[in-house]
């Protein structure tokens, strides 16, 4: 069994962990500081008059006993009458007072935990798409989720309790040190070890925490594999719902062994440190008993020594396990403040240049090289470019070429590495990502399939505009989304998705043309359309790009696509291959060169000319 950290190891721990705690303070004081404020008032009242009922306790057994052998018991019955009445008050006072603490506690905590997590989500849209593509920074994430929106409350409900049994320590603990200072540094003196086990249990705890939250991630991952609608079709098909079922139970147990083997070394050390306090608390009663029966004290004072021992002791425990909780509360904000001290890598120069707008000759590609983080071969290397206002260019080659990053790097997704993108000569390093931004419109390949109403979904694409514009219904009719919209019982206003009732489910191909649409809806000056068609009938693609010039007319587009048929409609090819541009020209040029292309197009066409 692992022995507790030393108490230089511990002083230490509490010292690294001030910055922390002020920080938890700040954050709490500045989203909820009237909350705030009447707990810290409630931590007085509370703390001093435990000492005033206790005094009243030894008046009453006082009263009591002198009330035994005195003849005129009336003024013996009024005055203990009286001393009920000051009792009475003071334990209804008390008992208002924690109602009172305990709701502003409760709305505090729920306040504070909406606060941060509308902070962890805004710091989260904040950060770069390389973050999310980092296992390191999910597991930073969920720490940062699952502790996070509770903890820097719980530090200051923890700082409010220690001041409260501070107050009442100062307030019967001097009261006892009077009587008997030997008695009075026994009994603090016995809650220490406690105190010192639940300091190793919460280093341990965290450690272990911290070492379980990819595991966690994944158990998690098996249970949504099994419960979500996204899954469930492949999961009954090939029977794997047993397996995940397995793979999830396997995993939970080894979490919960481990936490087990933790908890079992707590109840040890608990049982030992609750021995010491018992042992302190009875060892003194006999000293007062002893006493008592002596004829030194008088029976109240023997019963209001008592109560101030286990009082004491409690108050002790007390303060030592609010500063074991702050300890351990700040270990887990490490997580959270960790989450909050990432820094986006794009973001906006201290002083950005403007976008040009609008754009009037092109967007340029120079010498771009990028490798994505974590990878030992470049997506891209030395790739030159142009996209000129007006114009509609291809990017085709085989999986894994590097066309969607080249997408990835017009959108700021990702930064080059080296090269430069300009537009109209202007480096985009030095404006804004959000304002070039305004400037895209794109249709992804792996779009995104909204829980929402179908006008929702569209009107997505550019929520700066009204949602009841007409122009939601125009978008639909250029992405040939009208007829199976027009289909659905409530037409714009059906909620679609199965996740919500009354949802309606729309086929793969119908969900990419929304998604169109939603591409469609937004005015803006380039727009790139990633496979475009890959779920769409023969029919909706002839009628959506019959007229596609006519809808990007005056724009700059952007085609990712294997369909040839949809090439065809570029006013230039590029060719890529292994992250270069091995070809690149017109249609026409392509084909005479007999190249990579050629070759492409000849296979694609080749089984309609039998």
């Amino acid at each position: 069994m692992k022995t507790p950290p030393s108490f230089s190891t511990l002083f230490r721990d509490f010292s690294s962990a001030r910055s922390d705690i002020f920080r938890a303070v700040r954050l709490v004081f500045t989203n909820a500081p009237f909350l705030t404020v009447i707990n810290i008032v409630l931590v007085f009242i509370q703390g001093l008059l435990p000492l005033a009922a206790l005094y009243i306790m030894k008046l009453l057994v006082d009263t009591v006993t002198n009330g035994i052998a005195a003849t005129d018991k009336v003024p013996v019955i009024n005055n203990l009458i009286f001393l009920l009445a000051i009792a009475t008050a003071i334990a209804l006072l008390l008992a208002v007072c924690r109602a009172i603490s305990a709701y502003s506690t409760e709305v505090q905590s729920l306040v504070l935990t909406d606060i941060i997590t509308d902070q962890i989500q805004a710091h989260s849209i904040s950060l770069d798409l390389a973050y999310y593509e980092n296992p390191a920074y999910h597991d930073n994430l969920h720490r940062a989720q699952m502790e996070g929106p509770s903890r820097p409350s719980r530090v200051v409900n923890d700082l409010v309790q220690l001041c409260q049994n501070s107050v009442s320590i100062c307030a019967v603990g001097g009261f006892i040190l009077i009587f008997s200072p030997v008695v009075g540094i026994i009994l603090i003196g016995a809650a220490l070890p406690s105190a010192v086990f639940r300091v190793w249990y919460s280093r341990r705890l965290y450690t272990l925490r911290m070492n379980q939250t990819e595991t966690e991630r994944r158990s998690q991952y098996y249970h949504m594999m099994i419960t979500d609608m996204y899954h469930s079709k492949e999961i009954r098909l090939f029977g794997l719902g047993l397996l995940f079922r397995n793979r999830y139970r396997d995993l939970q147990n080894g979490i919960r062994k481990a936490r087990l083997a933790i908890s079992r070394s707590k109840v040890f050390w608990d049982i030992v440190g609750q021995g010491f306090v018992t042992a302190a608390i009875f060892g003194s009663f006999a000293v007062i008993a002893l006493m008592t029966i002596g004829g030194t004290v008088t029976l109240g004072d023997m019963v209001m020594y008592f109560m101030g021992f286990q009082m004491c002791i409690g108050y002790t425990q007390s303060i030592f396990s609010s500063l074991n909780a702050l300890y351990e509360d700040q270990l887990f904000l490490r997580n959270l403040f960790r989450f909050f001290d990432l820094v986006p890598q794009i973001a906006a120069p201290e002083n950005p240049v403007p976008v040009p707008s609008p754009i009037k000759e092109e967007i340029r590609f120079e010498g771009v090289t990028f490798t994505y983080p974590g990878a030992t071969t470049p997506s891209l290397s030395q790739v030159n470019l142009t996209l000129h206002k007006g114009e509609i260019i291809a990017l085709v080659g085989v999986n894994g070429a590097g066309k969607s990053t080249v997408i990835k790097l017009l959108c700021r997704l990702y930064e080059p590495l080296h090269g430069k993108i300009t537009v109209d000569g202007l480096d985009l390093k030095k404006t804004d990502p959000e304002e070039w931004r305004r400037h895209i419109t794109v249709l992804f390949q792996d779009f995104v399939r909204y829980s929402l109403s179908v006008r929702e979904n569209i009107w997505l694409g550019d929520v700066s505009q009204s949602c009841s514009t007409p122009r939601v219904q125009t978008a639909a009719k250029e992405a040939a989304a009208e007829s199976a919209i027009e289909k659905l019982p409530n037409t714009y206003s059906s909620l679609l998705g199965k996740h919500f009732s009354g949802g309606q489910e729309l086929s793969t191909g119908e969900w990419q043309k929304v998604a169109l649409a939603r591409t469609f809806f937004r005015d803006a000056e380039i727009v790139i359309l990633d496979e475009p068609a890959s779920s769409i009938d023969a029919l909706s693609e002839a009628e959506i790009f019959h007229r596609f010039r006519e809808l990007v007319k005056g724009r700059t587009a952007v085609i990712i696509s294997h369909r040839f048929s949809t090439v065809l409609l570029a006013d230039h090819i590029y060719v890529f291959d292994r992250g270069k541009i091995i070809e690149h020209g017109t249609q026409t040029d392509l084909m005479a060169l007999s190249g990579h292309y050629a070759d492409m197009f000849r296979a694609q066409a080749e089984p309609y000319r039998q």
